[in-house]
């Protein structure tokens, strides 16, 4: 059975709380499903606020994981109705977290399944990869594709992206929660 308390929020580094409990972060592009995720993952239905508009989380979300590490949901990046101030300030506040955060031990990188990889999600793999920060990619909302695109999804990575970790996800059909846990535990080092 897992504890998910909704914890805080924030704007910047100086906003995140101060105990040294790992943290485990979730990115990925606006309207990508990482509310719905979290929800998924915590088997909680309104932990994280969902919404059928991208580009709703705008601070730092933290919810706190059996009172041992952060779940930690960052703004989505690309979205393309806020302005470019608004979109580069997001930007900036992704990226000082990921860069910045002491407790940081895995990023969940989330894409769609059904939308090829992004111009943003090559570049936020690339800069985690650069910067050696460890990741899983997580393609989300899997069970919307046929057999053979998935196929194709997962031939197109392994040949970009060769030794990158790639968990199917599924909140419709619970696909693999329990290996994104597994992945998270192994991080954070907590059973």
């Amino acid at each position: 059975m897992i504890s998910a308390t909704y914890h805080s929020s924030a704007v910047s580094l100086d906003g995140l709380p101060k105990e040294k409990k790992p943290h485990v972060a979730m990115v990925g592009r606006s309207n990508v499903g990482k509310s719905s995720m979290i929800n998924h993952l915590t088997s909680r239905k309104n932990l994280a606020r969902v919404s059928s508009q991208p580009g709703r989380t705008q601070t730092i979300n933290m919810y706190e994981i059996n009172e041992k590490f952060f779940l930690v949901d960052l703004p989505g990046y690309g979205y393309a109705r806020k302005s470019l101030q608004q979109r580069e300030a997001f930007a900036d506040m992704i990226l000082d977290y990921l860069k910045e955060s002491p407790h940081l031990k895995l990023v969940l990188l989330i894409i769609d399944a059904r939308i090829p990889l992004s111009a943003l999600d090559a570049e936020m793999l690339g800069w985690l990869q650069a910067n050696k920060i460890p990741f899983v990619l997580i393609a989300n909302k899997m069970d919307q594709l046929k057999r053979l695109e998935v196929t194709k999804l997962h031939d197109a990575l392994a040949e970009k992206y060769p030794g990158v970790k790639v968990i199917e996800h599924s909140v419709d059909s619970a696909k693999n929660r329990n290996e994104i846990w597994q992945e998270v535990e192994r991080a954070v080092k907590v059973k």
